[in-house]
This record gives structure tokens, sequence and C-alpha cells, in this order.
């Protein structure tokens, strides 16, 4: 996983996440796929990548 301090992440003003705030990258998160499913509390979410690069995340 990727830590807050990466110099390879965009900079992030001070204050905007609290310290030890856990960040991943998309490459990291979908690994390649265009599409991934979160389950929370037991109800799959789809989270994809759109053309147009922006995430949708749906029930």
């Amino acid at each position: 996983m990727t830590q807050q301090n990466d110099p390879s992440l965009p900079a992030e003003p001070a204050g905007a996440l609290p310290p030890g705030t856990r960040i991943v990258t998309t490459a990291e998160l979908f690994g390649g796929a265009g599409e991934i499913v979160v389950l929370h509390n037991g109800t799959p979410y789809r989270l994809r990548i759109t053309r147009q690069d922006k995430l949708i995340l749906t029930k």
C-alpha cells in the first residue's frame, strides 16, 4: 500500500486528510481491471473507471 508521504503522489493541502489516513491508488486497487466489487456490510457495490477516467460507484 502507498503511504501518505509517498513522493509520487500529488501533495494534499495541509490538514486535508487526518493523520494516518491510508491512501490507495486506483492502479493498486483495480490491478489493471476496469471494475471491482466492494462489499460493504454484505452488500456488493460496483466501482468502475469510466471512459472519461472518472470513478462511478453503483449498488
